[in-house]
């Protein structure tokens, strides 16, 4: 089976496994430079990137799914306490897409789209 993966950068990959594992990410892959999250048939990549500063980040990924509002409130579910620097928005109607946005601890923008 063929497929593209997200590619993003992570500050600290065991505190990004930790954020991405109370989202309900499992860690299949991971190594000093590199670390490999599944969830279903979710899947996102991250290498070190000890520089990165999350205010000054630019990367971002587009999670599509079949029920935006069951992921909605599963993520919704997270104790964000223990992750200041990351937030969920509330979801979006728009013109053409529904959606809901994740900012991770690193940064990065997850932006959760309704599949059509």
């Amino acid at each position: 089976m063929d497929y593209i993966s997200a590619n993003l950068p992570a500050i600290q990959l065991d505190e990004t496994r930790d954020f991405y594992s109370a989202l309900g990410f499992q860690c299949t892959y991971f190594s000093a430079e590199w670390m490999i999250l599944e969830q279903g048939s979710l899947k996102l990549e991250f290498f070190h990137h000890p520089e990165l500063e999350p205010h000054a980040s630019w990367h971002s990924a587009c999670i599509r799914v079949q029920d935006l509002t069951a992921l909605y409130h599963t993520w919704r579910e997270v104790n964000w306490s223990l992750f200041p620097q990351a937030r969920i928005t509330e979801i979006q109607s728009l013109a053409e897409i529904d959606l809901f946005c994740v900012i991770d601890i690193n940064g990065s923008l997850l932006r959760c789209i309704q599949h059509n």
